[in-house]
């Protein structure tokens, strides 16, 4: 950081000369329990209690006798309790600003505390330890061969930008300001995933009922809506089990559960092959051809974590493995597919669902005997036109919205960059642009 960028009235200081660096709690682990009583009772704060900037509940948590404890290391409002040995690199020297007094909670020997004098605005202060600056330097101070360790002189030798304290005061109060302009927009964002989601399915349930085209159907002759078993619309291969001694570094991939991730078939998941001397027939039968619907069988019961269909959309080779059906349509491919995605579907597919405490399975038989509703072979065609359509818009929203969450989220490092250059502007999108997206999607939901 240098002073020539900074304001006149500024100055460059050290840490160690505004604050208090101050050790974590060292204990045995006889002297430690994982439940609160009346021995047991002061709450030790640990690597995983630091998340985001807070102090946060942990898993596992310690508790030890209050006698262990230092006035000093109880944690009060506007410390900043740093993660100072780790075998991460990217973990090392994360901080979290306490929002308020613990009486009894302190922190481990993991963990360093660093608390502001009274020469300085303690939440400026704080907030310097968030700030891409702090971690940048601290990552390249602390490399251990095996273990990462933050030295007592690393935090109190780095250079700080000092303002008057009424600056200080100010930028505070402006950052604070922004900080929970930015929470607001982020809250404001949380709701569309779920609103596109739920918008996907309502298509999706419209499509294969007939609702969609209900007003494109008035005036055609056209034959009526049937009921129809999978197995009446389409062929289907159950997956082999290959065995895993088989599999070697390259040669055709075999498709696994794994392979059926985020509603497409992604081959860069914990790829396995085959050799492409395998036998000749179990490579004929088990070969998948492009526009095969894929579905998997196995997941854990109750969760419907599983029955996802997936369309095959590459040329390569693939073989498939066990617990994976895969199903050829007899009508239009990507109506087909659409009856799968459905809840319709879905919830006939687990109504056929076994197996023990924690595993569920659908078995290939019970699926090709699910009855599902067929329209005419003009009418899918309209159908997935219209659907896609909807999804391309979807689709549209959805890049808007990564664009504008990836924006917003990088908004604060951005604020605490100017605020500790000495010129923090507003320069952010306004909760405006979050609302528009919301506008966005009621208005496809009513066209």
């Amino acid at each position: 950081m240098d002073s020539k960028q900074l304001p006149d009235n500024w100055a460059i200081t050290k840490l160690g000369v505004l604050s208090n660096l101050i050790r974590g709690v060292s204990y045995k682990k006889t002297d430690a329990s994982q439940i609160k009583t009346a021995i047991f009772n002061i709450h030790i704060l640990r690597g995983g209690n630091i998340q985001d900037g807070s102090i946060v509940a942990g898993k596992d948590e310690v508790y030890v006798n209050r006698e262990l404890i230092k006035k000093t290391q109880f944690i009060k409002k506007s410390d900043v309790v740093i993660v100072g040995s780790t075998g991460s690199k990217k973990l090392i020297g994360k901080a979290g600003i306490a929002l308020q007094d613990y009486n009894d909670t302190a922190f481990g020997a993991f963990l360093m505390l660093a608390r502001a004098n009274k020469k300085i605005n303690s939440n400026y202060f704080a907030y310097f330890f968030l700030s891409k600056f702090y971690r940048d330097k601290i990552r390249e101070l602390a490399g251990g061969v095996n273990i990462n360790n933050i030295r007592k002189e690393y935090i109190n030798d780095m250079r700080f930008p000092l303002p008057p304290r009424i600056e200080q005061d100010r930028i505070v109060f402006k950052v604070d300001t922004l900080m929970a302009q930015v929470q607001a927009m982020q809250k404001s964002l949380e709701r569309i995933p779920q609103l596109l989601k739920d918008f996907r399915q309502q298509v999706l349930t419209q499509a294969v009922t007939g609702k969609l085209t209900e007003e494109w159907r008035v005036g055609k002759d056209l034959e009526d809506w049937r009921f129809s078993k999978i197995e009446d619309i389409a062929d289907s291969l159950s997956g082999f089990a290959f065995k895993s001694k088989d599999f070697v570094d390259s040669g055709i991939q075999l498709i696994r559960m794994g392979n059926l991730y985020n509603n497409k078939l992604d081959l860069t998941r914990n790829p396995v092959f085959l050799p492409r001397e395998l036998d000749i027939k179990l490579r004929n039968k088990y070969t998948l051809i492009k526009g095969d619907i894929l579905l998997s069988l196995t997941g854990t019961k109750y969760k419907r974590d599983y029955g996802f269909a997936i369309k095959v959309d590459v040329e390569e080779e693939l073989l498939l493995n066990q617990r994976i059906l895969a199903l050829r349509p007899r009508i239009n491919v990507d109506y087909f597919l659409y009856i799968l995605k459905d809840n319709i579907f879905r919830d006939q597919f687990f109504s056929f669902e076994t197996g023990g405490v924690n595993q569920g399975n659908v078995g290939s038989k019970a699926v090709q005997s699910i009855k599902v509703k067929i329209p005419p072979a003009i009418e899918q065609n309209e159908i997935v036109s219209r659907v896609e359509g909807l999804f391309r818009t979807l689709r549209q929203i959805e890049e808007k919205y990564e664009t504008l969450k990836l924006k917003i989220n990088g908004l604060p490092q951005a604020i605490l960059q100017k605020a500790f250059k000495g010129e923090l502007v507003e320069q952010l999108p306004t909760e405006g642009d979050a609302k528009e997206l919301l506008k966005e999607i009621e208005k496809l939901k009513k066209s």
